[in-house]
């Protein structure tokens, strides 16, 4: 795809993803739009990714675009509540006030260079943009990795056993977010936060392990950011990922 780019002389991988994300306010037990705070939100796409890497160089490019659907096509009331009644916890109550229906477009450009390149740690720093109906927003940051693994510019899976930890820290600008704003050229949803609202500089931090063997990883990640939303809450989740490569 001409609209998916990659680096010269690379090595060059297609990745097809699927993924639905769900968010909610501090309280889900509350009945009522809580103003100042998150508003229920949640999406679903395809991803198809391109990902170039040139190993002399230690650099990489990754082109993704996203297609799907913002709103209650997600489903996220119907798996959450699915997950609290068969754990017996309390049903969540402000779905009703989700961010309206709207479509996903978004186009991501992430460049990736190696600092420093060692066979137990690594170093590098990276880049990017993110452009669409959903997010609109600019990226950079630096990762750290320890452990036995094969170098992260390599391209193709060369090392049969990979077990390693990182460390992962970046500063975000955020132009536009529709989980919080609502979709792009919409009024239909029922809350939405104004642009003052929102803070324009994010920073955050990952921290995990990954354990990979032949053609498959397993990969656990905690995630921690600051304000999203002004005068708000610091945010963090877990993220449980496992992988087949083909």
């Amino acid at each position: 795809m001409l609209v998916l780019p990659k680096l010269s002389n690379s090595i060059t991988q297609y990745e097809i993803t699927a993924v639905q994300d769900c968010f909610t306010p501090t309280s889900i037990t509350i009945d009522t739009i809580q103003r100042g705070d998150r508003p229920y939100a949640g999406y679903i796409y395809l991803g198809h990714e391109k990902i170039s890497a040139n190993a002399t160089k230690a650099e990489k490019l990754t082109a993704e675009l996203d297609l799907g659907m913002l709103g209650s096509c997600a489903e996220c009331e119907e798996e959450q509540q699915a997950i609290h009644h068969a754990i017996s916890d309390r049903q969540p109550e402000g779905w009703k006030y989700q961010i309206g229906t709207g479509a996903m477009v978004n186009y991501k450009l992430l460049y990736e260079k190696g600092i420093v390149r060692d066979s137990a740690l690594d170093i590098y720093g990276y880049g990017g943009i993110n452009a669409g109906t959903v997010y609109d927003n600019a990226i950079a940051g630096g990762r750290l990795r320890m452990g036995k693994m094969q170098s992260y510019f390599a391209g193709n899976r060369i090392r049969k056993l990979q077990l390693y930890t990182f460390l992962d820290c970046w500063m975000e600008g955020v132009g536009y977010n529709a989980t919080l704003q609502g979709v792009l050229f919409s009024n239909n949803s029922i809350y939405k936060l104004s642009p003052n609202n929102i803070d324009p500089v994010v920073l955050g931090y990952t921290y995990g392990i990954c354990l990979s063997y032949k053609s498959v990883s397993f990969e656990y990640t905690s995630t921690h950011i600051t304000y999203e939303i002004v005068n708000s809450h610091y945010h963090g989740w877990g993220h449980i990922g496992i992988a087949g490569y083909f």
